[in-house]
C-alpha cells in the first residue's frame, strides 16, 4: 500500500522554481550555485597542481599570455604574463596556503583530480565553469590543451552533487574565468577570443530561464579574461582597471552605485585577480601593496597571500577557485 503522504506528493505539482533555495537544498541536498560574487565562500572547487605543469614549457607557443591573435602581428609589445614552468614545490607551498585561507574563511575546499592524464593547466579551476543560481553551465574551452578539463569537472561536480544546467557546445566557446554574476537578476561575461559569440548565446539561453540578463563586454586584445579588469570585492564595491573597459560598462556600474577602486598601476599587473571570502574580506596577492592600502583606506579587509610562483603560469588567485556554492 503506497504511503499516504507519499501519495499526496505524487499527486502535487511543483510550482517553484529549479533554482528555488528549499528545493534545491531538499532534494540536492544544498542551495547549490551563487546569486552574487561577494557571498560567503562555502564550497570551491581547486586543483593542487602537480607534475602536469611540467608540460607547459612544451605547449609555451600555443598559451602565450596574451591570445594567440597577438602572437600573428609583427612588432613589439608587451603581453602581461607569459606561462612558465614554476617550482613545483614551491607552487604547491603556496597553493597550499591559497587553500588554507580559504578554509580559514568557511570554505570546504573540493579537490579536482587527474593521476593518469593532468591537463596542463588544471590548477586554474576558474575557468571550467559559470556558476549560476542552482547549478553551473560547464565551459567549452578554445584551447586543446585544456579541453579534456570539462569532461573531469562534470564528473568532480556531479560526483559533489551539484546540479549541470547546460554545457557550452556547438562552435560555443567559453570560460568562466570571464564571467560572475553580479547580483540575482544580472551576470556579466567578458569576450574575447576564448569567449565567443556563440558561446554568450548559449550562455545568455540558459541564464533567460531564470529571467538573468545577461552583459556582455567586449575586452581588449590584450586581456583574455574578465577578471584580469574587474573583481567585485563588496556589496556595492568593485575593483577596476578601467584602461580594460569600456565606458558604457563603466557607466553601467555607476548607475548600480557600485563604488570602483582602482587597481594601483604600480603593483603586479594579476594583482586585481583575488577573491571576495565574505562581503568586505578579499583575498588577495600579497605582492599588490598599493593596491592592499587602497582596498583597506576604502574598507576592504585584505587577507594577503603570495601567489609569486602560481604568477609565473600565467594566472591568479580568482584563476585557482571556483565556488560553487556561497551564502546570500
Amino acid at each position: 500500500m503506497m504511503h499516504e503522504s507519499f501519495s499526496y506528493m505524487s499527486r502535487t505539482l511543483v510550482t517553484e522554481p529549479f533554482h528555488d533555495k528549499k528545493l534545491l537544498e531538499s532534494i540536492w541536498g544544498k542551495t547549490w550555485g551563487i546569486t552574487n560574487p561577494v557571498g560567503k565562500v562555502k564550497q570551491i572547487l581547486m586543483h593542487r597542481p602537480g607534475s602536469e605543469v611540467n608540460r607547459l614549457e612544451k605547449y609555451s607557443a600555443q598559451i602565450e599570455s596574451g591570445p594567440m591573435l597577438l602572437n600573428q602581428i609583427k612588432g613589439n609589445f608587451s603581453i602581461n604574463s607569459m606561462p612558465q614552468s614554476p617550482d613545483l614545490e614551491r607552487l604547491q607551498q603556496q597553493h597550499d596556503a591559497l587553500a588554507d585561507a580559504l578554509r580559514k574563511e568557511g570554505a570546504e575546499i573540493i579537490y579536482l583530480e587527474d593521476h593518469e592524464n593532468a591537463w596542463p593547466e588544471m590548477m586554474f579551476t576558474r575557468d571550467l565553469g559559470m556558476v549560476v543560481p542552482g547549478g553551473v553551465i560547464l565551459s567549452r574551452f578554445a584551447l586543446y590543451i585544456r579541453y579534456g578539463e570539462t569532461r573531469l569537472a562534470a564528473q568532480k561536480i556531479s560526483e559533489a552533487g551539484m546540479p549541470i544546467l547546460g554545457m557550452v557546445q556547438g562552435m560555443g566557446f567559453a570560460e568562466g574565468g570571464s564571467f560572475t554574476m553580479l547580483d540575482p537578476q544580472t551576470a556579466v561575461v567578458g569576450t574575447s577570443e576564448r569567449v565567443n559569440a556563440a558561446g554568450v548565446d548559449q550562455i545568455r539561453q540558459i541564464l533567460s530561464f531564470q529571467g538573468i540578463r545577461l552583459i556582455a563586454v567586449d575586452l581588449p586584445a590584450s586581456i583574455i579574461h574578465l577578471d584580469e579588469a574587474f573583481l567585485m570585492v563588496d556589496q556595492q564595491k568593485a575593483l577596476v582597471n578601467i584602461s580594460l573597459l569600456p565606458f558604457w560598462f563603466i557607466d553601467e556600474l555607476h548607475s548600480r552605485d557600485i563604488e570602483l577602486l582602482h587597481v594601483d598601476p604600480r603593483d603586479p599587473v594579476l594583482t586585481i585577480n583575488g577573491i571576495a571570502a565574505s562581503p568586505g574580506r578579499v583575498i588577495c596577492a600579497s605582492g599588490g601593496s598599493y593596491t592592499i592600502d587602497l582596498l583597506s583606506k576604502n574598507g576592504v579587509e585584505v587577507i594577503p597571500v603570495d601567489i609569486s610562483e602560481i604568477v609565473k603560469m600565467g594566472g591568479g588567485i580568482h584563476c585557482c577557485t571556483l565556488p560553487l556554492e556561497r551564502k546570500g
